[in-house]
């Protein structure tokens, strides 16, 4: 079935057996889009199976607080064509020197690899990947020395017509364990 031909495939069940306390954990992986190369699933194009880093090139690491890194996506409606997502990652920057400063500047065409709070034993949904194939950008980067303790706010979506295919990816090796392992690998060359 083409990617863009949809139809439901599976049973859907929400009660409290699969209701999940939502939210992500302090540390999520951020790197260049075009540093990271994919394995996708041959059944399932919202699995991707394993991460590869172009050259010398690795993932980095936002690590933040309580509920500062925020994500998601929202469905853009088409008639004329088929629907498509915009992925959303919030955070917030609390770091001022020059070299942070230039970073979060230069930020864009970024991928970004959140962990979920919710863990089930498969570890299947728990890493969620925004951006993958367009490339998430800033949509609104402010910063106000009098709001909220004078920390850059910076929220990164994708490009109007660069939406995404699916409302995210989701990262399995085999294991929860396996998977994490293979992120905490990609964060030194």
């Amino acid at each position: 079935m083409a990617d863009c031909l949809k139809g439901i495939a599976k049973s859907i069940i929400s009660d409290c057996t699969t209701s999940g306390i939502g939210g992500n954990e302090i540390k999520a992986w951020i790197g260049n889009r075009l540093e990271i190369v994919p394995t996708y699933s041959p059944t399932n194009p919202v699995l991707v199976t394993a991460l590869t880093m172009v050259g010398t090139a690795v993932l980095y690491t936002i690590t933040g607080v309580k509920k500062l890194l925020n994500s998601g996506f929202d469905r853009v409606l088409a008639a004329d064509r088929p629907d498509k997502f915009t992925h959303y990652f919030n955070f917030q920057g609390f770091e001022f020197d020059a070299a942070s400063v230039q970073d979060l500047d230069n930020f864009e065409d970024v991928v970004v690899i959140v962990e979920s709070k919710d863990k089930p034993a498969s570890g299947d949904g728990v890493f969620r990947i925004y951006g993958l194939k367009n490339g998430l950008y800033p949509s609104s980067d402010t910063s106000r020395a009098n709001d909220i303790n004078g920390a850059r706010n910076i929220e990164l979506t994708s490009l109007d017509g660069q939406e995404e295919m699916q409302s995210n990816y989701v990262l399995l090796s085999s294991t929860y364990a396996a998977t994490l392992s293979m992120l905490v690998g990609l964060e030194t060359p």
